[in-house]
């Protein structure tokens, strides 16, 4: 090991997540699947995060995000005004390039290993959180869970119900692009999101960040209209 904490992290990090992507990436896109305790819960929950009090860097702003609106605020005193008049879930996008951490270094070599341009967003949530509610995204995601539990309803067939996974601390949970899913939280969530884009090595780099990358099914369609 290193004597740089943030490299030793992201090894330990990369290592499990390249185990849990790889079997399950073919011709470029990645299969459903939740893979349980990929890494160790308590060292998973004991990671530092940007997210942590006085850890957000002046460059990274923070997104509130439901199923009206994404809203991105920078200034402390207007996100908390922002999220007390609407609860929803907080996103930080793109911590890979406004970071100098293990997120960044991880995503940095998640896009060796498959040789595709990776994005990594921060999601924190609560029971109040209004969410995007079912919507598909346009990449693959590699979903870390870092502290607390979520519950992901997956539409794996058209005409069929939603199939529940939680994932908890230390899982990885592989999202193929374009399956509809929902989420809740039973009580605060933490998960980090490696975007998987379609954007090859060596491309101009992505500009956008996931949160931003999502399609919401027509109203009109019953079967993908929350309830929530």
């Amino acid at each position: 090991m290193s004597t740089d904490p943030a490299r030793d992290i992201a090894y330990t990090v990369l290592t499990a997540l390249s185990s849990a992507v790889v079997p399950h990436w073919e011709l470029g896109v990645v299969r459903l699947a939740h893979l349980p305790a990929a890494l160790p819960e308590q060292w998973t929950t004991s990671l530092p995060l940007p997210s942590d009090p006085g850890a957000r860097g002046p460059d990274q702003p923070v997104t509130l995000v439901d199923d009206c609106e994404f809203q991105r605020e920078s200034d402390e005193t207007a996100l908390a005004e922002a999220y007390a008049h609407r609860p929803r879930t907080r996103v930080l996008e793109n911590v890979g390039t406004r970071c100098e951490g293990w997120q960044s270094l991880t995503a940095l070599h998640l896009a060796r290993v498959l040789e595709r341009q990776v994005v990594c967003s921060l999601y924190e949530s609560r029971p109040q959180d209004a969410t995007m509610g079912w919507h598909w995204d346009d990449w693959d995601g590699v979903i870390l869970q870092v502290r607390g539990a979520k519950f992901w309803r997956l539409r794996t067939e058209p005409d069929a119900d939603p199939h529940t996974v939680v994932t908890r601390p230390g899982d990885v949970l592989l999202l193929p692009r374009g399956l509809p899913h929902d989420v809740m939280t039973p009580d605060h969530s933490v998960h980090l999101a490696f975007a998987v884009t379609q954007h090859p090595l060596g491309a101009e780099p992505l500009g956008s960040a996931p949160a931003g990358s999502v399609s919401r099914p027509k109203p009109a369609d019953a079967r993908l209209t929350s309830t929530s």
